[in-house]
């Protein structure tokens, strides 16, 4: 049975049709890639600004309350000498209360527990007594104290740091406490002071007291509010607990970027977070701009393919039409194979284009931008290749000694040259093949593909005798040390990274300035 078909197409559609595909593919591979390389940059950029940012907050309170506690031990020991005198007592009250609004009311405290002072006046605290555990949290620890968010006798959600007063003449006996109450829900100090400090409208900043209750957020909505171990928050509060300082993602289902920092000499915690779907519908939109920017360069585009398509068919529809006519006469009919090239070589370099492009965000994406050598994702890329191949190579994990001893005497300035000078240092020490990579801060990784530890070894010892002897004014000598391990086909490769690691600590934990081997 014959099918007959409903149309032929000619030259020209077959030209502008292959020619709009693959432009339409081009442009939608190129939109692709960069929606998803933009988005990953960026949320990598918003930990870290976030992780920043709370640093700079605790930072912040840190010295707030530092402050706080200074003005306060003055009084203390003015009052020492003065307790049972009211008047000098309300005089100092008042003094402390005005002197740089830092308090939203002072009281001072008996060794009962019974308010003998208060500004301001109206407050009518005078006389009462504390009755609940919370509010009597000073009168227990005897010592300056940034005690946990209570309820005051007068209804008010505040916190309420404190110094004792101990008599001069007797100075082991316990006269009390003075007090300075910031009110959480109110005008304060703390909000004031933090909320100076512009990171942006979506970002949400919260200050955590030691058990997880909310004396700052930004928002105002959670103030007072105690995180508990489910909220998505707790684990960054924990890790910030511990002394840590740092960015992480809430695993929970409304993923957030968080940043968190510990406040100095307290337990206290700064939280900055921000939604990631923030960032994912501001790269979308920078997406949508792009697109919308490129729409006029699009059109011209297809309008010139339009006109190409027909100039470049109409010769060949002149022959087929002599062919048809039995017309012999094809001198003056131009010939084709040249056009044919110059339309294949535009072809070939306009994707060569976009293949450089993401060549270039790939480039970017796997390269320490301090020292121009590969970074994690690089190393990471590696591993996985050698591990594929079956090859055997050694590592090497190699830390500046005392590098924080650079940032602190000759700043981080120079400090970042000791880094990119190490770095080619490093490449130039290795073989062409071998992996160079910056873990992370000072710490660097070496892959060095089929080189046992014996070799690895001596050119670990090479490497850093090397730099020993190299100069890097206006330090006087920087030295490192080297761990070194090897893997094989069979074993983990976090094993044999982890063995490295081992083996650098031991070189640390021996002196520094040398290199040690750990065998799997």
């Amino acid at each position: 049975m014959r099918f007959t078909r409903l149309f032929v197409l000619d030259l020209r559609q077959v030209i502008l049709g292959f020619t709009l595909l693959l432009v339409l593919i081009t442009l939608a591979n190129q939109f692709v890639i960069s929606y998803r390389v933009y988005t990953q940059q960026a949320m990598t950029q918003s930990l870290e600004a976030n992780r920043a940012y709370a640093g700079k907050m605790a930072d912040i309170t840190s010295q707030f309350i530092q402050s706080l506690q200074m003005q306060l031990a003055f009084s203390a020991q003015s009052l020492s000498r003065d307790m049972d005198n009211a008047a000098r007592r309300k005089q100092e009250v008042q003094r402390l209360l005005a002197q740089t609004e830092s308090f939203n009311s002072v009281v001072l405290i008996d060794h009962n527990g019974e308010v003998i002072s208060a500004a301001p006046e109206q407050l009518g605290a005078v006389g009462l007594t504390l009755q609940s555990s919370e509010a009597r949290q000073s009168l227990r620890a005897q010592r300056p104290l940034m005690p946990q968010p209570f309820v005051s006798p007068l209804g008010n959600l505040v916190v309420s740091p404190s110094h004792p007063i101990f008599s001069e003449a007797e100075p082991k006996r316990y006269l009390g406490y003075i007090a300075g109450t910031i009110y959480l829900h109110g005008n304060n100090i703390l909000s004031r002071l933090l909320g100076t400090h512009f990171h942006g409208a979506e970002a949400r900043i919260l200050v955590l007291s030691e058990n997880g209750a909310v004396v700052y957020d930004n928002q105002r909505r959670h103030i007072g509010v105690t995180l508990g171990d489910t909220h998505p928050l707790w684990p960054a509060f924990m890790q910030a607990q511990a002394g840590e300082s740092g960015a992480m993602i809430s695993n929970k289902d409304d993923a957030q970027l968080i940043g968190y920092a510990p406040v100095n000499d307290m337990r206290w915690v700064v939280l900055v977070v921000s939604a990631q779907q923030q960032v994912v519908t501001s790269v979308g939109n920078t997406i949508g701009n792009l697109m919308e920017k490129a729409a006029p360069v699009t059109l011209i585009t297809l309008l010139a393919i339009w006109l190409l398509a027909g100039t470049i068919s109409a010769p060949l529809q002149l022959l087929a039409r002599r062919v048809r006519d039995k017309d012999k006469t094809f001198s003056d009919i131009p010939a084709w194979y040249n056009e044919a090239k110059t339309l294949k070589r535009a072809i070939e370099a306009f994707s060569n284009e976009q293949l450089q492009r993401i060549s270039a965000l790939n480039l970017a994406s796997n390269t320490d931008p301090l020292t121009g050598i590969g970074n994690r994702r690089y190393m990471q890329a590696c591993l996985d290749s050698m591990k594929e191949q079956g090859q055997s190579f050694a590592v090497l994990a190699l830390d500046i000694d005392h590098f924080k001893n650079i940032n602190d005497h000759f700043g981080h300035d120079i400090g970042d040259e000791v880094i990119k000078t190490l770095a080619q240092l490093l490449k130039q020490g290795c073989r062409e093949y071998d992996s160079v990579c910056r873990s992370g801060g000072e710490e660097f990784m070496l892959l060095l593909p089929g080189l046992h530890v014996e070799k690895a070894q001596e050119l670990a010892e090479r490497l850093r005798q090397h730099i020993a002897e190299h100069g890097f004014a206006p330090v006087a000598q920087v030295t490192v040390s080297v761990g070194v391990s090897l893997w094989q086909p069979g074993n983990e490769i976090g094993a044999a990274l982890k063995a490295a690691d081992n083996a650098l600590y031991k070189a640390k934990h021996n002196g520094r300035n040398r290199t040690e081997v750990q065998w799997l």
